[in-house]
């Protein structure tokens, strides 16, 4: 009996190092879980990170590519306004005797199309007659009778294009004289 004592002891110290080593793998198990929970939790924040700087950075390349077309669209329009200006004051110049002519009607109307198809695109006269001087789009280079720094007369349009001044408008301003 001493001898089967002896061997159940050995088996509970056997069954006691296995419960113990069984214990130790848990712990490590439940150590690694957390690690990699840890890790999972980092790798998540990260890719959050990632995709909101992939966002930001689709946002930015729309709006740069936005101000490139915006900027190569004003240099365009700053070099048409002269010709359109001339195409302006060709249809106010037309002779009485012309104002029915098939024609000329057709001409004028093209430029009517053509100042329509500028105001779509975003560019626009700029008000002078009866405002008062804004350098920002008013260029003074006549002065005569009437109320000080308010505008009198147009001499050459000018055009603004998304709030940016393509040219000033040249104008004539009242002295403050009567």
């Amino acid at each position: 009996m001493a001898n089967k004592s002896k061997k159940d002891e050995g088996k509970k110290d056997d069954l006691q190092k296995k419960v113990e080593e069984a214990q130790q793998k848990d712990k490590e198990i439940q150590e690694a879980e957390k690690s990699i929970s840890t890790e999972t939790e980092e790798l998540k924040s990260q890719l959050a990170r990632c995709m909101a700087d992939m966002q930001n950075f689709k946002r930015r390349v729309e709006e740069d590519k936005s101000k490139w077309i915006k900027f190569a669209n004003y240099e365009l329009l700053k070099e048409l306004l002269p010709i359109v200006d001339n195409f302006d004051r060709g249809c106010r110049q037309l002779p009485d005797k012309l104002k029915d002519d098939g024609w000329a009607k057709g001409v004028v109307n093209t430029h009517d199309d053509l100042m329509k198809a500028l105001e779509k695109i975003g560019v626009k006269r700029i008000e002078t007659v009866g405002k008062p001087l804004n350098p920002n789009v008013h260029e003074a280079v006549m002065q005569g009778d009437g109320e000080k720094d308010i505008i009198t007369e147009e001499l050459e349009p000018g055009y603004t294009y998304h709030e940016q001044t393509l040219k000033a408008a040249k104008v004539k301003v009242g002295s403050g004289a009567s």
